[in-house]
């Protein structure tokens, strides 16, 4: 007879191989999509061609939301009213279909897999409209708690699978829900009773997806809030699923948004985001994701190449490195279980990698090359297929494949490693005290987003190393500006894009320092009860000159992408608003 620790131990070593058996796969996940400024006109990129894809050794796109399987349903067999023949709203789905068809079909030709991401939860307007105490809640929100709604989300799911053959799965995102395509649609965050509507909402999708038709899901922890933040909450609702071979939940490396900056302060005011992420966050910087790595299921990692809040590839921002290898500022956190994806890839949780080539967030900046956006995305991918190789491997292939000689990818290496220090220091802070979201997409925020991070350094006494870490920042940008001088691509124009890129950054964060000059100071100024603003008009006229400079760089060059703007958008009040306040009392 065994005896009984013995036994114990064997137990366990056969329950940890099975385990780690339910994870394991023939190669990771490799999958694209490009996120499309909703609402406005499609990004034109390589990173929609299927035969740039295969190439590049994708194993799968995905299809942006307005491009997903679920505007391409006519919901007859539900309901022959949502959508009646003759109809515009039904001529306006046939046509979508038909679109679908083709571009799912070309996709599969090429050997991808093929996913689209969808909200949940859309349905048509018509049918919310027709049975809406069966599916909303008091306040005429979607409500996936009624079991009604569940019915009409499972005939989703099977009408989307039954019209379109071609899709091998889904990617499902909460949290946010656009519409912006979508013109007969109603849709909401399904979130309302809290996280057990993602338990909800999961137990549908494996049994329909999963499990009746052996399709993937994705399930996005993305929910704007805690189950893509606190572990606490992710195993709450990831213990009460199944694991399932076609399920995989998809994580964000970063813990919250794709930031580099610390959360060591409040957030303003006029911010949605919760003070669970502030509260779980490292005073070095944004962590890797603390999800990733625990409970049952596989995880796919999302890395964002074309950083929303970083500018969007108009000037140098090699993220790759910091991915794969550990961003420095996360490198002093000895607390963390992982701080980059050469770490994880060992963890048996990990199944892959899923790149946002190009887009995220809203409007601009707008550029015409894709070269810094392409070389994290190639970098990243690349990686992926062969995690044994280096960065440093990877990235000379990439240069070489440029046609950058061997002698210049060392000075073009050392460039693009120092546009992740020259971001850092310019637009977040190693300091920590500095809003995150104090600049996104081609806005620039005022003084008031930065108001509780500008009392702690003015209560710290430490405004003079804060402006002293901005000018590093211009030194650095202006050391870039010099390096990529040197550069000598065979492409002409893509050797004038990287000339004028580094340039455009270097103006960029030139004003960024002065920015955070006048309004560090003058607020300071202003805290004091001081009334002699007149040392300010220096910075303010150099402020001036800069955008100057900046607008005949757009100007004077047809490759320049186009450049950030001063005034109110997406909620900010704009930063020639605090600019200007000082300028008046001076």
């Amino acid at each position: 007879m065994i005896k009984s620790k013995y036994l114990f131990l064997l137990i366990t070593c056969i329950s940890c191989c099975l385990v780690t058996h339910s994870f394991a796969q023939d190669k990771p996940v490799l999958m694209n999509m490009v996120h499309h400024n909703p609402g406005e006109a499609p990004t034109k990129t390589k990173f929609l061609n299927d035969h740039f894809l295969k190439k590049e050794g994708y194993g799968a796109k995905v299809y942006f939301l307005f491009e997903a399987a679920q505007f391409g349903i006519n919901w007859q067999k539900f309901d022959s009213s949502v959508f009646p023949a003759g109809d515009s709203t039904r001529r306006w789905v046939d046509n979508k279909a038909h679109v679908l068809d083709s571009e799912y079909t070309a996709t599969k030709k090429i050997g991808l897999k093929v996913y689209c991401m969808i909200d949940m939860i859309v349905l048509p307007t018509a049918l919310v409209r027709k049975y809406k105490d069966s599916i909303c809640d008091e306040k005429g929100r979607i409500d996936i708690s009624k079991p009604f709604t569940q019915k009409c989300v499972r005939s989703l799911l099977n009408q989307m699978f039954d019209r379109f053959p071609q899709l091998d799965g889904l990617v499902v995102r909460t949290g946010e829900t656009y519409l912006n395509d979508a013109p007969f649609y109603k849709g909401n965050n399904p979130l309302i009773h809290g996280l057990q509507d993602h338990v909800t909402l999961l137990k549908i999708l494996r049994e329909e997806v999963c499990v009746k038709r052996n399709k993937e899901i994705f399930y996005r922890t993305w929910d704007a809030g805690q189950l893509h933040s606190l572990p606490k909450d992710y195993l709450e609702v990831s213990d009460q699923i199944e694991p399932h071979p076609k399920l995989y939940f998809s994580i964000k490396h970063t813990m919250v948004d794709f930031w580099r900056g610390t959360l060591a302060q409040p957030q303003p005011d006029n911010t949605k985001f919760g003070t669970y992420w502030i509260n779980e966050a490292s005073k070095y910087g944004v962590p890797f994701n603390p999800c990733l790595g625990i409970g049952k299921h596989k995880q796919v990692v999302e890395v964002q190449c074309q950083r929303e809040y970083e500018g969007k590839g108009a000037s140098p921002d090699y993220i790759a490195e910091g991915v794969i290898n550990g961003f420095d500022e996360l490198k002093k956190d000895k607390s963390e279980k992982f701080i980059s994806l050469n770490q994880f890839k060992k963890d048996p949780h990990y199944a892959g990698v899923w790149t946002w080539a190009r887009g995220g967030g809203w409007g601009g900046p707008f550029s015409k090359n894709e070269f810094w956006s392409e070389l994290n995305a190639d970098i990243i991918a690349h990686w992926t297929q062969h995690p044994e190789l280096s960065e440093e491997i990877l990235f000379r292939n990439f240069a070489r494949s440029k046609g950058l000689s061997d002698a210049q990818i060392p000075l073009f290496h050392k460039l693009c490693l120092l546009s992740a220090k020259g971001v850092m220091e310019g637009q977040y802070s190693e300091l920590g005290e500095s809003f995150v979201l104090w600049t996104r997409d081609d806005v620039l925020g005022d003084l008031q987003m930065q108001k509780p991070y500008f009392d702690k350094i003015i209560k710290d006494s430490t405004i003079e190393s804060h402006l002293n870490e901005k000018q590093n920042a211009v030194k650095i940008w202006r050391q870039i500006e010099a390096m990529s001088q040197k550069l000598h691509f065979k492409d002409a124009s893509l050797n004038s894009f990287v000339r004028v890129s580094c340039t455009y950054g270097r103006i960029k964060y030139a004003i960024f320092e002065r920015a955070y000059y006048i309004m560090l100071k003058g607020y300071a100024l202003e805290k004091s009860g001081k009334t002699d603003f007149s040392g300010l008009a220096p910075a303010i006229a150099d402020y001036d000159k800069l955008w100057i400079a900046w607008q005949n760089l757009a100007k004077t060059h047809a490759d320049c992408p186009t450049i950030y703007r001063q005034n109110a958008k997406y909620g900010y009040q704009g930063l020639s608003k605090s600019i200007d306040h000082f300028r008046m009392k001076g």
